[in-house]
């Protein structure tokens, strides 16, 4: 949201323009998650360094097997973004906690998990906080920028975005796993 609060003078100097750019947004959190994989191989050589390595070596792997995980980050990122440009910063916040409920259960039908009674009631009390947020949203007064239509919209948009996130974290919990592979190395792999 901070990028959100830049503006800029238009063509003519008629009016200020906002920073609206959900993708370049998103390319920045991408070269965060880049960053990643420089942190990795700092680690992997300072570990070398030592009489007695700490870390495993590890196995190689197709980085091509993070693609899937990758693009559902950066699709829900997206959509994330351009979601936030329709919706107040606190209904943004508060609605990326449905993850929660959607890895829950993608994690019961894709991972073979099976659920704590705890946690199917943090599933259902993160749902009842969804519903109150939502019929908030429903019920106050929005400002000139945001019409109940887009504020809608956003929410929902929101909700569909983590949706492709649960799916994300499902993907990398799974070849993380089963490649054992280093958790910054992964997150390093998508970034690119």
């Amino acid at each position: 949201r901070w990028a959100d609060n830049f503006s800029a003078v238009g063509c003519g100097r008629t009016e200020e323009h906002g920073f609206q750019h959900p993708f370049l947004q998103a390319v920045g959190m991408f070269l965060g998650e880049f960053s990643c994989l420089g942190v990795f191989y700092l680690l992997v050589w300072r570990d070398r360094r030592r009489p007695e390595p700490s870390m495993a070596p590890s196995q190689p792997f197709n980085p091509l097997l993070f693609l899937p995980p990758a693009l559902c980050d950066m699709t829900g990122t997206s959509i994330m973004y351009v979601a936030l440009n329709m919706t107040s910063a606190s209904s943004f916040q508060m609605l990326r906690g449905s993850v929660i409920i959607f890895t829950g259960l993608l994690s019961v039908a894709f991972l073979g998990r099976r659920l704590q009674l705890s946690q199917w009631l943090g599933i259902l009390v993160t749902i009842v906080g969804l519903v109150v947020v939502g019929l908030a949203d429903l019920h106050s007064s929005h400002d000139q920028r945001h019409k109940l239509s887009e504020v809608i919209t956003g929410d929902l948009l929101i909700i569909m975005a983590q949706v492709i996130v649960a799916i994300q974290m499902v993907l990398e919990e799974k070849f993380v796993y089963k490649h054992d592979v280093h958790p910054l190395r992964a997150v390093g792999t998508e970034g690119l």
